[in-house]
């Protein structure tokens, strides 16, 4: 009997022994995030990637789409078609089976199909698909379209995105020659000696930064162009992205990674450069030249000092966020996020597409954004993905995922993810205007010029400002306020996100209130009397501000400004510096005239971080950029993690309907050399970006409104030229009247304009009341150079002039500018640099017009 207890007693040890060890293996798996029946690695991306194929090789590699999406905000690549409409591509299906091959092509607004044909012509190849496509008759030369790849998955239905533009001539475009020299320049700055062929397509000046490799451009030095002293032992073949293409001028993209050996260790680097070049008959012009280089953050070498965690070469401007005390912290480096917890010595890779040593096309694709929400004291971080999901659950889908990295458990948990029909450029666009996370489980972020609130516990949303528009609103440097005002400028509102309280500024009686802007987290505004707003001769009203407030976010004055006899008409925050645009009545008070700037200091200083992010300069590095933490780090002790995705039934999806009526309220996308899009409400403020960018401007059909350069040599509207000549009542109208008529003439429309501006109609209204199938351009304080866009494709451009007097810009020659004088109708010649000093010093009051359809 004692000895069967004994028995007993031993396996009732043993299994309790034997429990607490299971217990203690399955939590410490558990706490490694490595918990099969709970947690799993990110799946692998699995959709197949699309090329076009040319002499120079393949180009625009394209990435699948499983979800809707709306083809008239599409923009990525572009692919000139030779003159027999036929062209070649590949598929590269990593392993997957693809059938039911097929290509839509559409308008360019996606709105008409104009072909739908499956394709047979091709060969399978281990895992490549060869094939060629014949377009049908049924396009118009040096128009855009947007070609649509269609094929079957395991994974669905899936749809790849470019646009083809037919050169009828079978060379308009000269694509070949300008790879060539894209892709030789390239090749070329490895070698100084090769370089110095091309050292003659540089304009090195004082324009240049020479003190960085993260950022070079064609202003660079030689030496900086071709990489300085760095020991770069091999890169990886471009890929070759061509982002715009017209008659005169190539935008061509090329992605690739470079290793760079520094002593006992080698590290990698992501390269994009971008180049708009000119094809001409008697040379190729390099009209810009820009690269951007970016460490791909290696934790596992000699990255973590004691007191730092370098990044490398890199942009200064991380996304960087830390805790109250500064203990634990969160960093994104090459669109990878990061969390430190020096409290317990753990380096935790968070999230992120790819991985520093694969070199999956799929995974590396840079169309998506990371925004660090929140970090607690225990290490956790709140964070949010916008853009294209490269591959998980979400792969081949375009929206804003929503994440919580649990430090305990090691463990990132999906809590929305947020769908768009939208391009990921402009989904980015909005996203890094506003995310923001509030201490009570709200997600709030802007689309479409709204602002969403999505609860993260309900897995619902809603619109909490509606139709704000670009330039109508602003948000604090933390995103935690937000400000707008309605039309009648009577007030302003303003919303805490983290609390959700409102409240209101009203302007007194017979004022109008003007909302200018955030200084950090204080709100700039100002106040306008009624009887001192007039408008310009394009009839915009003009808010001459007699005073301007800076209040902080509980409401107390800091600053009021308010000049005798002088009048704000705007102004730009610069960090801690607010730089204040200025007028004065003119003599009989009828209108404004510019007087000098004034400025406003801030004297507060910027409190610092914990931990910071610093610059410094390293030998031939020239400047890296490091994360210098508050403690000391011991690296040799460091635990590095690599958390798992927790697992879930169902999804965690949140439908947001979107509703914008694009003719009431147009919007316009200037697209950069490097592909970021930027919004505006205002043509003008478009294209003085685009011009600047350089890019293009385009509307919400993803139609042109501006392009930068692609000019003719010259060009004149003869028929206006012809009109001026014949006109009848050149002295008994105004001048603003005789240059609208000719206009609406040459367009075919008869109208009483000088009835109708006696009447108080402005410039705009009679052109938009008048020219029903084109759109009008307020183009105001534009330069006269973007103007020649309009008259290169004899579009005449309206220039109004502050004494009340008008001209036509009818056309130009490398030299001059054609003009229309109203006042005796003359044609004329007038040299270019004049021309452009002459409508500057009129302050640029341009209007146009472009046709629709």
């Amino acid at each position: 009997m004692r000895d069967n207890l004994i028995k007993i007693t031993i396996i009732k040890t043993i299994y309790a022994i034997a429990i607490f060890v299971i217990a203690v293996f399955a939590l410490s798996k558990l706490s490694n995030g490595d918990n099969a029946d709970m947690t799993a690695r990110m799946q692998p991306a699995t959709l197949p990637v699309v090329t076009l194929v040319t002499d120079e090789g393949d180009v625009n590699p394209l990435h699948g789409y499983l979800s809707d999406i709306d083809v008239n905000y599409m923009r990525g690549t572009v692919f000139p078609v030779g003159g027999d409409r036929s062209f070649s591509f590949k598929i590269n299906t990593f392993g997957s089976n693809v059938w039911n091959i097929g290509f839509e092509l559409r308008s360019i607004d996606g709105n008409r199909l104009i072909e739908n044909t499956p394709i047979t012509d091709y060969a399978e190849d281990n895992d490549y698909i060869t094939g060629n496509i014949q377009l049908k008759d049924l396009i118009t030369a040096d128009t855009e379209y947007m070609l649509v790849f269609v094929m079957e998955t395991d994974n669905g239905t899936v749809r790849y995105y470019t646009r083809v533009v037919w050169e009828e001539s079978g060379s308009k475009y000269n694509l070949d020659e300008c790879l060539s020299f894209v892709l030789g320049f390239s090749e070329a700055t490895f070698s100084k000696t090769e370089a110095k062929e091309y050292s003659k397509y540089l304009e090195s000046n004082s324009e240049g930064d020479n003190t960085s490799f993260n950022k070079v451009n064609i202003h660079s030095s030689f030496s900086q162009v071709t990489w300085g002293e760095l020991n770069i032992t091999k890169h990886t073949t471009p890929e070759v992205y061509i982002t715009d293409i017209h008659s005169q001028t190539a935008c061509i993209e090329l992605q690739y990674r470079v290793a760079l050996k520094d002593g006992n260790y080698t590290r990698a680097y992501n390269v994009v450069e971008d180049y708009r070049v000119r094809y001409t008959t008697d040379r190729l012009y390099l009209l810009n030249f820009e690269r951007t280089m970016n460490f791909i953050f290696d934790y596992n070498s000699y990255s973590v000092g004691k007191n730092s965690i370098s990044l490398g070469i890199e942009d200064s401007d991380i996304e960087f966020r830390e805790s109250a005390s500064g203990t634990a912290f969160a960093f994104v480096s090459e669109n990878r996020l990061y969390a430190f917890n020096n409290s317990e010595n753990r380096l935790a890779y968070i999230f992120g597409f790819y991985d520093g040593d694969n070199d999956d096309i799929r995974t590396r694709w840079n169309k998506n954004l990371i925004k660090i929400l929140n970090v607690d004291e225990a290490g956790n971080v709140k964070f949010a993905v916008a853009g294209y999901m490269n591959r998980g659950i979400h792969e081949g889908e375009v929206g804003i995922a929503v994440y919580d990295y649990n430090s305990s458990l090691n463990a990132v948990e999906e809590q929305i993810f947020v769908k768009s029909t939208s391009s990921p450029e402009i989904l980015m666009s909005y996203f890094d205007r506003l995310a923001y996370s509030s201490n009570n489980e709200m997600f709030y972020c802007m689309l479409d010029q709204n602002v969403y609130e999505i609860d993260l516990i309900g897995k619902s949303g809603k619109s909490v400002v509606d139709d704000i528009g670009t330039g109508q609103y602003k948000i604090s440097e933390s995103q935690n306020v937000i400000a707008w005002q309605k039309d009648d400028l009577k007030s302003l509102q303003l919303m805490n996100l983290n609390t959700r309280a409102t409240s209101e500024i009203t302007a007194d009686e017979g004022d109008f209130i003007i909302l200018l802007g955030f200084m950090g987290e204080d709100l700039v505004y100002g106040l306008v009397h009624e009887q001192d707003v007039m408008n310009d001769q394009m009839g915009n009203p003009i808010y001459a501000m007699y005073c301007l407030k800076i209040e902080d976010s509980d409401g107390n004055l800091l600053e009021k400004y308010s000049p005798e006899g002088i009048y704000i008409t705007g102004v730009t925050v610069n960090g801690n510096q607010l730089k204040i645009t200025r007028v004065v009545k003119n003599e009989d008070g009828s209108g404004y005239v510019s007087t000098y700037d004034d400025q406003i200091m801030n004297t507060l200083e910027v409190e610092s971080g914990n931990n910071t992010v610093d610059v410094a300069s390293v030998d031939v590095f020239e400047k890296i950029v490091q994360i210098t933490t508050k403690s000391e780090i011991k690296s040799k002790q460091l635990r590095v993690l690599t958390p798992n995705q927790t697992l879930f039934e169902g999804d965690r999806d949140v439908e947001i309907k979107i509703e914008r009526d694009i003719d009431k309220n147009p919007l316009y996308y200037v697209y950069g050399l490097n592909g970021d899009v930027r919004i505006y409400a205002s043509p003008a403020k478009a294209v003085l970006d685009a011009n600047d960018a350089p890019g293009v401007v385009t509307s919400d059909n993803n139609e042109y409104i501006w392009i930068k350069g692609n000019l003719l040599r010259s060009n004149q509207i003869m028929a206006i030229t012809r009109m001026a000549e014949s006109y009848e009542n050149m002295t008994s109208q105004n001048p603003v009247a005789v240059c609208l008529d000719l206009v609406l003439q040459f367009r075919g429309t008869n109208r009483d304009v000088e009835g109708l501006l006696a009447n108080g109609m402005g410039v705009e209204q009679i052109l938009e009341n008048s020219l029903t199938d084109a759109r009008v351009l307020d183009l105001d304080g534009c330069p006269l150079s973007s103007m020649l866009y309009y008259v290169n494709q004899d579009i005449p451009v309206i220039c109004l002039l502050n004494n009340g007097d008008a001209m036509l810009v009818i056309g130009f020659n490398e030299l001059n500018t054609v003009l229309m004088d109203p006042m005796n109708g003359a044609v004329y010649k007038y040299g270019m640099n004049d021309s452009a000093e002459l409508f500057e010093n009129d302050g640029n009051h341009f209007i146009t017009y472009i046709t629709e359809g």
